[in-house]
């Protein structure tokens, strides 16, 4: 493909141009400029995320082509248009900088804004989708108050394997790149609410992969046969290696090349295992970690669930940011739905589809095979231009199966039915929001779950507090990490069994 240093792309609503080099495309050269996006397959052109409005310019097309000519103007996926002349175009609302579309305040502030902090902490969870920071006064052990982001490394793909595939065609620095200026972004943000004297510690948890990115080493290795991390256990460093304007940088204990410190961090905070009774923990986002504590032994598994259940690969999907539909029923025979900050919505989360599907469900508008009924049938509305299609239906029953598959490997790994487990925490990007009666209903978990789930939001980001404020907590989440022992679920054939019978839906 062609392209050319003196080929500038002028973006409505912002100031200058972006500078064209050779062959790259529109997608390519938003990335280099630091411009965040939805690029859920990675920029290959299979999802349609990366749409922006061509309004002038001509172009080559690439990967199958656009939805415009070369020479006209509509909108386009970035991925597919690689300039060779002039170009102007119009990105997502959403996408521009300083409306902060993809910040969703988390509340839990017990200070007022303006108040002096003398020793400051900061909680940081890396998740493949959202990155959440915490804000602690280290004098009393109060949090201050807590945000939220969609990451910015999502313009390289929307799950794991993406990232490190992107790693290993050489763009570990830009990734890098990504987490880094966004941290930094985050953390300055709270310098505009409150005074703070002296910022101590940043406490760091997130998957494996994610961790090596945010110190910039490269996670290659994640993506090949036998999956070596460069390393799982705690990390500190100062702050100034990392640029960031915080003393002190540590990373919680990872478990194994796809069982981080996030889920480190949820097993050591619920306590599970400080009880004489069977419990799970089910960290459900990009991918479904588990962790299951029997007899005085934990046993973890990652199913790649693939990032349906946190709104990618979904066609109104988006994270859980302010806008998102985060709830769906059946109220007064029409359909009724919530938002995350009652806003206006802007697509549909996780624990929105699960609603959809379970609402679809028992309305009957799709069978036990995902299939919908309807003889022309091609969507479920929401409400105005978000629906879930048929092609969402099927992302979720292949999200859906790869979770209780796991569910159900793991305890007969650990010897046990799934009827035995006495307590299940479910944490992670549905953690916050999610119905476990629609989680039921659609088969995600067990029915024998329904009494004995706590839905208990975002251990990851519990924990990484936790470590501010508890000098005992890392020691507890070294001795978990050494402790636990992976189950390696493609290694087992009884987990494609599985995996096939679970694709259908439960009968009503």
């Amino acid at each position: 493909m062609s392209g050319s240093p003196d080929i500038a792309v002028r973006i409505e609503g912002r100031e200058g141009s972006l500078r064209v080099k050779k062959g790259e495309s529109l997608l390519d050269v938003l990335r280099r400029e630091g411009i965040s996006m939805d690029a859920p397959c990675g920029g290959h052109g299979r999802c349609g995320k990366c749409r922006v409005r061509i309004l002038e310019g001509d172009f080559k097309t690439g990967r199958g082509g656009t939805e415009i000519p070369p020479g006209g103007t509509g909108w386009a996926r970035a991925c597919t248009v690689y300039p060779v002349s002039d170009m102007a175009i119009a990105l997502p609302r959403a996408l521009f900088a300083g409306e902060g579309a993809d910040v969703l305040p988390s509340g839990g502030g017990t200070g007022a804004a303006g108040k002096t902090i003398r020793r400051a902490g900061f909680a940081l969870d890396i998740g493949t989708t959202t990155v959440s920071v915490r804000l602690l006064n280290l004098d009393t052990g109060e949090t201050a108050d807590t945000f939220s982001a969609l990451n910015d490394q999502r313009i390289y793909g929307a799950d794991v394997m993406s990232r490190i595939s992107a790693a290993r065609e050489g763009k570990t620095g830009e990734l890098y790149g990504r987490i880094n200026a966004q941290v930094r972004d985050m953390l300055s943000h709270f310098d505009g609410t409150r005074n703070l004297e002296k910022k101590e510690y940043l406490a760091v948890t997130g998957n494996t992969a994610m961790l090596h990115l945010f110190v910039n080493t490269d996670p290659s290795s994640l993506g090949v046969v036998p999956f070596t991390p460069v390393f799982l256990e705690a990390r500190e460093l100062p702050g100034s290696r990392l640029s960031l304007p915080v003393e002190t940088v540590g990373l919680l204990p990872s478990i194994s090349a796809f069982i981080g410190a996030d889920i480190t961090a949820g097993i050591a905070v619920t306590g599970m295992t400080e009880a004489d009774r069977t419990s799970l923990l089910i960290d459900i986002g990009t991918n479904g970690e588990m962790a299951l504590f029997h007899k005085g032994k934990i046993f973890c598994c990652s199913t790649a669930a693939g990032p349906a259940l946190e709104g990618a690969g979904i066609s109104c999907g988006t994270g859980s940011i302010a806008g998102a539909v985060n709830r769906i029923e059946k109220r007064g025979g029409s359909v009724a739905f919530s938002t995350i900050g009652g806003g206006p919505p802007v697509g549909i989360c996780g624990s929105g589809l699960v609603d959809a599907v379970a609402l679809m469900l028992g309305e009957g508008v799709i069978d036990e095979t995902g299939a919908f009924t309807g003889e022309d049938a091609e969507s479920f509305p929401v409400t105005e231009g978000i629906a879930v299609t048929r092609g969402d239906v099927r992302q979720f029953q292949l999200a859906k199966s790869a979770v209780i598959s796991g569910i159900k490997i793991l305890c007969k790994t650990a010897g046990l039915e799934v009827e035995a487990v006495e307590r299940v925490y479910i944490a992670g990007g549905l953690g916050f929001y999610i119905a476990a009666d629609s989680a039921i209903r659609t088969g995600l978990l067990p029915s024998c779950f329904g009494d004995r789930s706590a839905v208990c939001g975002n251990t990851s980001l519990k924990g990484a507090a936790r470590r501010l404020t508890d000098p005992a907590f890392q020691d507890l989440c070294s001795d978990i990490a050494a402790k636990s022992v992976t189950v390696e679920l493609a290694a087992d054939p009884a987990f494609m069994e599985e995996f096939a019978e679970n694709m259908l839906f439960p009968e009503s």
